[in-house]
């Protein structure tokens, strides 16, 4: 079972000790992929038996174990500008490259349906539905999955405010958020420093807090009060959010299968306006033998 699986689904039962590592291990994860047992001990404050304690709750022999499995994660870490030049180093044609990316997200789209915590999973549609508002944070790449889940729960009838980079003062967003609200966060590797913050603040301010993130080692978890791990490899300079978008529409889907008279009663609303405003093309339209039917 992956590192971040066992973390969330044992975190609960962590000693303070370990805990105190874990959130080292998320405020320091280059350094500690390099550094001894003994030496993490030290800069946490911990014994050493502390550090295999928790390498051996999470499943590994020992430490060795567990840093040879973050060592393995680096790769989602790498910079753009690495990540892109060794793309190039590979020559690949268009075709190659269209091929490999589509396959390398359908094994993000497997491993995250495989991975998934359904208990994680509850609690974040359990805190939609139960939410006064909902405050969906998602910085460039990640805007999509929060536009997503903006829009459609809008649809729902759902008070949403979606944060949007670039617009006004993010934070007067956010500022009135309080304990009735909840704020979600979006962000995979290698994380914006502004989403963090501004869970943080909701963290802080007393609201439910919900992450959609790569694992539990991402700085989002320790204010998150659920976390839906999603995968995002992709040899590529740009970061993949194809599982982050079947997350929200997952999401999205099951806030609405919790009402079902509710949410048809408001799709028709929602029909009707956009055949008053004909907002909407008809794709017959544009077919060469279609013939539009008057009235006499």
């Amino acid at each position: 079972m992956p590192l971040h699986s066992l973390i969330l689904k044992k975190k609960l039962c962590l000693t303070k000790s370990q805990k105190m590592i874990v959130k080292y291990v998320m405020d320091n994860y280059d350094e500690v992929l390099f550094m001894t047992c003994f030496k993490l001990a030290r800069n946490v404050g911990v014994s050493e038996t502390s550090i295999i304690r928790l390498a051996q709750t999470l499943g590994f022999k020992g430490y060795p174990g567990m840093q040879r499995y973050l060592r393995a994660s680096l790769k989602s870490r790498l910079s753009t500008v690495i990540r892109l030049e060794k793309s190039i180093s590979h020559g690949s044609s268009v075709a190659d490259v269209f091929t490999k990316n589509i396959r390398q997200d359908i094994i993000n789209l497997t491993r995250t349906l495989q991975e998934m915590p359904i208990k994680a999973l509850q609690e974040a549609v359990d805190s939609i539905l139960a939410a006064r508002c909902v405050y969906f944070i998602g910085m460039r790449g990640a805007h999509a999955p929060a536009l997503i889940l903006s829009i459609y729960l809008r649809f729902l009838n759902r008070n949403v405010v979606l944060i949007t980079p670039g617009y006004g003062d993010v934070w007067n967003s956010i500022y009135t958020i309080g304990k009735e609200d909840l704020a979600v966060a979006i962000s995979i590797p290698r994380y914006y420093r502004l989403t963090v913050e501004l869970l943080e603040y909701a963290h802080n301010k007393g609201a439910k807090t919900g992450a959609i993130t790569d694992s539990a080692l991402s700085p989002l978890a320790r204010y998150a009060q659920w976390v839906l791990p999603v995968h995002c490899q992709l040899d590529s300079f740009i970061e993949s959010y194809t599982a982050a978008v079947s997350v929200a529409s997952a999401l999205v889907t099951a806030v609405s299968m919790n009402n079902p008279k509710e949410t048809m009663d408001e799709l028709k609303k929602h029909e009707e306006l956009w055949k008053e405003k004909k907002d909407l093309i008809n794709p017959m339209r544009h077919l060469p033998f279609y013939e539009p039917k008057y009235k006499k």
